[in-house]
């Protein structure tokens, strides 16, 4: 097990999503699943190797032991596809990429992208990554009080990857994509529960059509970017002028206009939702432990002095790191992966169908009986390096696993890093309301509603 947790009346443990128990109807599963998707994950989830269900005469496998989910997102990953609800979800509005595409179709676009997030080339944007941060903390010590965190923190991130990527995107334009991508998220879990049931696509549902909307909207703003950069390069380059400039290793292709569609929005709703999402709930954490944030804040300091934080700062901020990771373990960004095995196989002595929906949750392994020490305790020395290299492969993975994992890790861990490092020297964050924030699955991890915190500027 990773990590001895503080213990006593201090240890601090973060809002967690109550499981549903006993035997489920299918009505009474659609119910749970539509309100909050990973609440319907099987108890034994959290305790045994694997967990089962069956409802509506749909199969679901959720495995949780590290060396089955290594097995099925690393070792045999050509063996499972992306499932149907992949599909369902996100094929409308991200159209064939790099969520969605599948063999060689994944794995070109895959190839022509990493060439925007090799290290180097990101190392050159932290000053840009950093300042709607900077500005950020600047407007709250002008106005401290109370404040929504996670709405910040959506509009913080987004003008990162405009800035990075779409340095010509208006800021009218990032608004409405923020706001498209939101829409489009919130009554996903509609869809999800459809066909995680095998419920038909044609069933009319809540906020159909306001996805449906969001979708075009979506996809004709950014159709209108790529236009406006077909017609003239951006110098220097931004990280979006770098693929459309980029050529595939092996075969030499470019990506087509919608290619390109489909590869911003990607980037687009992936890094904004993550990013943003992980940041809110940790400054809630730190909020919740002010010994904690005040140990990590004035290490920020004693790194970076009176300067802003800059890329060899971020290596010695490992504490804030860890803390992150920690929160990432507790509250991951994207709580639930879904495959479909492609033949039928065994898998830990059960047989896949290719019918039956593979369930990686994500939440459940990070909170593992067997994985984790007091599983729900916040402990951030379980991210130590000896503790970290001691875990087994899979038992930790904010960024998914395998071929297919996130591209933009390094990206996000960089971004949220400087970010945090950036407000803690600037701002103190205390709790404001004695009632904790509700996780709510909706792809990635949001809460629920809106996390208002009181700021106080430091000295």
């Amino acid at each position: 097990m990773n990590g001895e947790p503080s213990s006593g009346p201090k240890a601090f443990k973060p809002p967690k999503i109550e499981m549903a128990r006993g035997h489920l109807s299918t009505l009474a599963l659609l119910r749970v699943m539509v309100r909050n998707p990973i609440a319907a994950v099987p108890p034994a989830a959290y305790e045994e190797p694997h967990a089962s269900l069956q409802a509506a005469g749909q199969a679901m496998f959720f495995p949780t032991k590290p060396a089955i989910v290594n097995t099925i997102l690393v070792q045999r990953h050509e063996d499972f596809a992306k499932s149907r609800i992949d599909n369902r979800l996100l094929n409308p509005i991200l159209g064939d990429g790099l969520l969605t595409a599948e063999g060689e179709a994944w794995r070109w676009r895959r190839r022509l992208a990493a060439q925007a997030f090799r290290p180097a080339t990101l190392s050159t944007y932290l000053p840009v990554m950093r300042g709607p941060f900077e500005e950020l903390a600047g407007r709250w010590k002008r106005s401290p009080g109370l404040h929504r965190i996670d709405d910040a923190m959506t509009a913080a991130t987004i003008a990162v990857i405009c800035r990075t990527f779409f340095s010509s995107f208006h800021q009218s334009e990032a608004d409405r994509i923020s706001g498209v991508i939101d829409r489009y998220l919130r009554p996903c879990s509609w869809p999800v529960s459809y066909e995680s049931l095998g419920l038909p696509r044609w069933m009319p549902h809540p906020g159909k059509l306001q996805m449906e909307r969001a979708s075009a909207e979506g996809r004709q703003l950014v159709r209108s970017f790529v236009a406006r950069r077909r017609q003239g390069r951006q110098d220097p380059p931004d990280l979006a002028q770098i693929l459309i400039d980029a050529r595939d290793p092996e075969t030499g292709r470019a990506l087509s206009d919608e290619d390109l569609v489909d590869m911003f929005l990607t980037l687009i709703a992936a890094g904004n939702e993550t990013s943003a999402n992980a940041l809110s709930w940790t400054l809630y954490c730190l909020a919740a432990q002010p010994d904690l944030q005040e140990v990590l804040a004035d290490h920020v300091r004693v790194v970076a002095g009176h300067g802003p934080v800059e890329t060899p700062h971020l290596e010695i901020l490992s504490d804030l790191t860890q803390f992150l990771e920690e929160t990432m373990r507790l509250l991951p960004p994207v709580p639930l992966l879904s495959r479909r095995a492609l033949r039928p196989c065994e898998i830990a002595g059960q047989t896949i169908e290719p019918t039956a929906l593979v369930f990686i949750p994500i939440y459940a392994i990070h909170r593992h009986k067997a994985l984790w020490s007091s599983p729900d305790t916040f402990n951030s020395d379980r991210f130590e390096s000896l503790s970290a290299a001691s875990r087994p492969r899979c038992a930790y993975m904010p960024f998914g696993a395998g071929p297919r994992v996130c591209l933009g890790a390094s990206f996000a861990m960089m971004e949220m890093v400087a970010g945090l490092a950036t407000l803690l020297t600037a701002i103190r964050f205390h709790l404001h309301d004695t009632t904790p924030p509700e996780p709510m699955h909706r792809i990635t991890l949001r809460p629920r509603n809106a996390i208002v915190l009181r700021l106080e500027p430091r000295p």
